[in-house]
């Protein structure tokens, strides 16, 4: 029986080794988009613990040069999400294979311009395996196994007393026992095992095993967001996210960086949604960032900027979900933002195509005085705010470009931009118009997820 076990679990592997291998070949066929040398290549960053020193954390504008930027190359922990997109936040199915692929096409991209590039794996694997492949022992491992741990749960609830009592120690000895990487799969997987007895028949259990994988991780954008002051850690909108933020608090920890705040209670907060630029920080307040979050950061003084600008969007739908979905910056001087939320005027000033009001952000304005943001106007209109008050050019973007992430980009500095293919040539030419430097990059794959290059980055330094 357990040679008949054996052959069946290795003919079930070879199976999904070929569904897998035939998946990844369908969507380079489908999409264009081979593995290249290029993504074989080690472009990322070394990684050591405590590599970020007090006050190298900051940005207080999107047209800076990037400097630092963690980002995580999604793995399995996709699959589950795959088998349902919707119900894992995601817009439509796609390869796993292909998005490793892009994102990895994309850290060279960002590397090849003098970013460093982190990614939180490394981060997490930083200082606990040795040269030959061994685990090292030290601080760092026993850090990871804690983590471990805790996204390891066995539940004994249909087991004898003393069974039941027995599993806490035989799970410590199990955690103690594996390698650095599969504590790293246990804390993207976030497996659940639900053990019963088998009354003394073969190992005297058996078990029942379920996953809460943090599929949405690689949206490294939305756990947290970097201010001028420095990291801010925020709190998910969306249940499917809530686990990842234990995840990149324990990473940042490890890199030596301390939190300037972490917004609580029915705070919520997604990075997406703020943007510095210069003197003003802007947050935006909808569907996925609430009022009491803003209120707390506010009350905390965590922007470290003479005055925000709290962008109320009260449309809330899930193609703009966050503020960088629908509005992004290029430089000091100049924006895009979907046609549908402006007035596009002629020469003369005439309206030649009217916003949908429906659709139209406002903005409440606070600026630091005495010590503290006092509200100094409410209800501007976004469009007016940008134009009128900072001074900004602002390039249409039509619905249909918009749906396919040609706002999500990333600024590497002054005009200069990765974005994502697959928009409309007037929308390049608008773009090269104004002198924008833009890299096209493909990424099929990784926008099934439901975000883009500016989603996928948490940029930790600007200068």
């Amino acid at each position: 029986m357990k040679q008949k076990s054996n052959r069946f679990k290795t003919r079930s592997a070879l199976y999904i080794r070929l569904f897998a291998a035939f998946s990844a070949i369908f969507f380079c066929f489908a999409t264009g988009s081979p593995v290249s040398a290029e993504t074989q290549s080690n472009c990322q960053s070394v990684v050591t613990p405590n590599m970020i020193a007090p006050g190298a954390v900051g940005s207080s504008s999107e047209w800076l040069a990037a400097k630092t930027v963690v980002v995580h190359t999604p793995g399995d922990e996709l699959f589950f999400g795959l088998a349902h997109p919707t119900a894992a936040l995601f817009e439509r199915p796609f390869s796993m294979d292909g998005a490793r692929s892009e994102h990895s096409d994309f850290i060279c991209l960002m590397a090849k311009s003098g970013v460093k590039v982190l990614r939180l794996v490394d981060i997490l694997l930083a200082e606990t395996v040795e040269a030959t492949g061994a685990p090292k022992p030290g601080p760092e491992l026993e850090g990871l196994r804690a983590l471990a741990a805790e996204s390891l749960r066995y539940n004994t609830g249909g087991l004898p007393a003393k069974l039941a009592a027995a599993q806490a120690a035989y799970k410590k000895d199990v955690v103690a026992k594996l390698h650095p990487k599969e504590l790293v799969s246990i804390i993207l997987q976030q497996p659940s095992i639900t053990l019963q007895s088998t009354k003394g028949h073969n190992t005297g259990l058996k078990a029942s095993y379920s996953a809460d994988p943090v599929m949405n991780l690689y949206f490294m954008r939305d756990q947290v967001i970097t201010t001028a002051k420095g990291l801010v850690v925020g709190h998910f909108n969306a249940p499917q996210r809530e686990l990842e933020t234990k995840i990149v608090k324990f990473a940042y920890k490890k890199l030596g960086i301390s939190p300037v705040y972490e917004v609580t209670g029915k705070a919520r907060l997604e990075g997406g949604d703020f943007l510095p630029a210069g003197d003003t920080a802007l947050i935006g307040q909808g569907l996925r960032s609430n009022a009491e979050a803003i209120k707390q950061l506010l009350k905390a003084d965590v922007f470290g900027t003479k005055r925000v600008a709290v962008v109320k969007d009260s449309w809330k739908n899930q193609d703009q979900m966050h503020l960088d979905t629908y509005f992004n910056i290029i430089d000091k001087n100049l924006a895009v933002i979907v046609e549908e939320r402006i007035d596009q005027r002629d020469a003369s000033g005439k309206i030649v195509k009217a916003s949908d009001p429906a659709k139209k952000s406002v903005v409440d304005l606070y600026e630091m005085k005495d010590g503290k943001y006092a509200k100094t106007g409410s209800d501007i209109p976004f469009q007016k705010f940008l134009e009128d008050d900072l001074k900004m050019k602002l390039i249409p973007v039509s619905n249909a470009d918009q749906l396919k992430y040609g706002i999500n980009f990333v600024s590497l500095g002054t005009k200069k931009i990765l974005a994502i293919d697959g928009v409309s040539d007037a929308y390049k030419q608008s773009l090269k118009a104004e002198g924008v430097d833009v890299t096209w990059m493909n990424f099929y794959n990784l926008t099934g997820g439901y975000g883009a290059a500016h989603c996928t980055t948490q940029v930790i330094r600007r200068e």
